[in-house]
């Protein structure tokens, strides 16, 4: 495929994916790798999201307590902690906020005890659209379970 191509596909995703969107969601990310961070910033903004990056917890814990999120997208495996600890504590902290977990281990299992708190959980490499999708329909029932970045039914 040539770079052509490619924008021609990602321009197709974008619009299809706009449609739908809050575009003033405020949105938190944690994500420790930081061009991951950077490349899922700069995706998530192009579908409309107001971005909050954080590089670990104490981050995250800091971004949440100056402004209020609509939804948060987490990595599992932080350098200071669990993201999965770190998504029960927000959960308790803003009810009603949409969480995703995401993970490259590719051997962790969701924790069913956080259940009622995701939305879902997601092997890296994730797939936008599916991330997109998944806060658009965050009114819908959580249900936590692993796969490869497509969106819940």
């Amino acid at each position: 495929m040539d770079l052509v191509q490619a924008d021609r596909g990602r321009r197709g995703v974008l619009g299809v994916a706009q449609r739908g969107c809050d575009p003033a969601m405020p949105l938190l990310l944690v994500e420790d790798n930081a061009p991951l961070r950077q490349m899922l910033s700069w995706e998530l903004s192009d579908l409309g999201y107001q971005i909050h990056a954080a590089g670990d917890c104490a981050e995250a814990r800091a971004l949440i307590a100056r402004q209020p999120m609509r939804g948060a997208l987490i990595d599992i495996r932080l350098p200071d902690g669990d993201g999965r600890e770190l998504a029960a504590e927000l959960a308790a902290r803003a009810p009603g906020l949409t969480i995703v977990l995401m993970s490259g281990a590719h051997d962790l299992q969701p924790d069913p005890g956080l259940a009622p708190h995701i939305r879902a959980y997601l092997k890296k490499p994730v797939n936008l659209l599916s991330i997109h999708q998944l806060f658009v329909a965050s009114g819908k029932p959580a249900r936590a379970s692993f796969n490869h970045g497509s969106p819940m039914p």
